[in-house]
Order: structure tokens, then sequence, then C-alpha cells
């Protein structure tokens, strides 16, 4: 028998340590195994341990995000959320602006203009396209020259929401005098495309028909206009806005007084006056003192000639004093006074002459009394003439 063998069989045969009973005993690692291919040992390595998380995976295992990859992602977000936010802010600052950009607020944007006296802002928005020599008192000078302006009381719209064509009816004061006028507003083309626009297409103008009588300049304000010398009769025609003005005469020259003129304008409900259903005024202007005693003066000369010769055979002096025979030619009465002769310019007074003839039929001295007229003369603009010592001029003449 073979020792080695024996000994062999005996190191088989020899059961395991038993096992203790108070803790089991923790697994010791798996050797690595070695297999021999040939000669040379192949070591095979332990299996890696598995993450917890990736048990619960099913044995998936994730990489971990870094933290530049987390921050980028957090930016987009915050810049997703914040162009949202953007566009909300967007869509309801436009809604609230097209809430606000109505038919009303045009109109009483308008008005509010009127009242605050800004003549240009609103011409702005309504041109009423008339020539600048009819529109010369609509500017700001003039409306801050006004006695009075408009007061908004109300402006209201017509319930016709979808239509592109509005009626806006406003209610104002004027000097405490209500009024309403009915302003038409059409849709305009959006800004931007989405805020929506309206357009007056009305402007609050109403003509005036302007007449002078000795008056053709006058003034609202710091603005002066004229009325043509060959429509002084008719009138021009002007546009005010709304309001109470006060028109002042100027440049009448030291022989006409005129007062100043107050007019009010006020819309007609729902309407614009023009042509001759346009308001009318008259600046009327008056002959003075100082005229008068031109036309006595002139009238005292003229009586003073009519006495001498060859000054008596003038056309303009009576008949009586116009004789070649007479033996006496005098004056007993000169013109004390002139009245006026309606409102033309014309004077009258009251002249004696005392006559004597040679004729054999009238020897007898005798007393003339003659009316003397002392009309003034005017120029192809209706202006007094007068001479190089800036005195007026007049035709002077005795009656028969």
């Amino acid at each position: 028998m073979d020792v080695h063998a024996d000994n062999a069989d005996q190191r088989m045969t020899v059961p395991p340590p038993a096992p203790e009973h108070d803790a089991p005993a923790a697994p010791a690692p798996a050797a690595p195994q070695a297999w021999v291919t040939g000669q040379v040992p192949v070591m095979v390595p332990p299996p890696a341990e598995v993450p917890p998380a990736a048990q619960a995976n099913g044995g998936i295992a994730f990489t971990p995000m870094s933290t530049k990859s987390r921050r980028r992602i957090k930016r987009s977000v915050i810049a997703v959320v914040a162009l949202a936010v953007l566009a909300g802010v967007g869509v309801l600052s436009i809604m609230f602006a097209n809430w606000t950009r109505t038919p009303e607020a045009t109109v009483r944007q308008y008005l509010d203009y009127l009242a605050a006296g800004k003549a240009s802002a609103a011409t702005a928005m309504a041109d009423p396209g008339l020539a600048n020599d009819k529109r010369a008192f609509l500017t700001d000078d003039v409306m801050a020259a006004a006695d009075a302006r408009i007061v908004i009381e109300d402006i209201v719209a017509d319930t016709n929401e979808d239509a592109k064509t509005r009626t806006v009816t406003a209610t104002m004061q004027l000097d405490g005098e209500r009024f309403t006028y009915n302003f038409t507003v059409s849709s305009a083309k959006p800004t931007f495309g989405v805020l929506k626009n309206w357009k007056l297409e009305n402007s609050l103008v109403m003509p005036v028909r302007i007449m002078g009588e000795k008056v053709s300049k006058f003034s609202v304000g710091e603005v002066t206009t004229s009325v043509p010398a060959g429509e002084m009769t008719i009138g021009t025609e002007f546009v005010f806005y709304p309001g109470i003005y006060t028109l002042t005469p100027v440049d009448l020259g030291e022989y006409v007084d005129a007062d100043p003129v107050t007019l009010r304008v006020k819309p007609e409900t729902g309407s614009s006056r023009s042509g001759d259903t346009a308001q009318r005024v008259q600046l009327k202007g008056d002959y003075n003192s100082k005229l008068t005693d031109a036309a006595l003066s002139a009238a005292v000369a003229l009586t003073n000639s009519c006495a001498t010769v060859p000054g008596n055979i003038d056309q303009a002096c009576p008949n009586s004093v116009r004789a070649t025979n007479l033996s006496v030619l005098q004056v007993k009465k000169v013109p004390a006074t002139m009245k006026k002769r309606g409102d033309d310019g014309s004077f009258t007074g009251e002249a004696v002459f005392s006559i004597q003839s040679t004729s054999s039929w009238d020897k007898e001295p005798h007393d003339v009394d003659s009316t003397v007229t002392a009309t003034v003369m005017l120029d192809e603009n209706g202006a007094i003439k007068t001479d190089a010592s800036g005195e007026p001029q007049f035709k002077v003449s005795f009656g028969y």
C-alpha cells in the first residue's frame, strides 16, 4: 500500500469544523479563480459591487450629472419662464392699451386740447382743411386770449361696437350754456398691427362772417387780420374754435372810433354752419369829434372863399353869391357847428351871406341863408384821404 495514498485519503475524509452558533461568519470574498491555459494562468477579476440605486433599477447604473450641466439646465428653465411671463405681460399690456384707445377716448383727447387752449394740437388731430388766410384764429395765442373756453361734461359713443365708423356725442358747456355736438370717428390703421387707432372725421370749428363799417382791421389777442375793402359789406368768413372772444378794431386812425365786439362761438347740435348760415358779426366804427371839427374847418374855409372875388364864382358856392354884379358881398355868419348827416361822413352847417346887387331890380342889401355840406373823401380801401399835412380831405358845397 502506498503510504502517500493513505495519507491523501485521510485528508479528504477529515470533516470541516463545526460553525459557531453565536453569529454567522461574514462570507469571505470569493477568491479569484485561476484558469490554466497552456502554461499561463489567467486571473479572472472579482465582480464589481453594484450600488443600491442600480439594484433598485434592475441593475442599470446612471452616471451622476455634473454641476455645470445642472446650472445650464437651470438657466434654460429660467429663460423659458421669463419669456412666458414677458409674453403674458405683453398681451395684457396690449389688451389694456386697446381698452383705453376707444372712440370716446379720441374725442376726449381732442376736447381736452380745446378746453386747455391748445389749438395747434387740436388742429393736428382734426384739420379743418381750410386755406391759411381763413384759419388765422386757430392758434394757441387766440385761445389763450379767449374770455371763456369749453368745459367737458360727458362723452358717449353709439352702441355699434363692431362698426368701423362710430358716432360720438359730446356734451359741453360754454360760459354756463350747455350744448352737444356729434363727432364722426373712423377706425384707422393699427400701430404695430395690434394697437387700435381712431381718426376724427370732423373738427369742431365754426365759421363766422365778419363785416366792417369804417373798420377793416381787427385783432383777437396777438393775432391781427383784416377784411378786404371789397368785402366790407358782405363780410369775410373766418373760423374759430368754441369760445368767447373779443374782437378789437385796430389801425382806425385819429378820426374813427370803434368799440370791441364780443363773439360767442358755440356749435349747433350735431351740425356745422357755413356759407350763408354762418354767424355774422359787424365791426362798426363812427367818425369822432375830430373829424367833425375838420369838417367845420373845411366848411368855414369855403364860406369865406365864397364871400370873396373871384372865389364866389366857384360852383360850390350858393347861386346868389355867384353873380358878377354884386356891390356888396360879405359873410354875415360862418358855420359855428357841424352836424352829422347819416354815417357816410357827411356833415352840415349853416352860413349867412350879405349881398347887394347893382341891378336895378335888386339894389337893396339882403341876407342869404345857405346850408353847407362837407363830406369826407375816402380812398379805394375805405380809408379817409388826407392831404400832405395829414388833414382829412372833404368835398364841400352849398345847397341850392
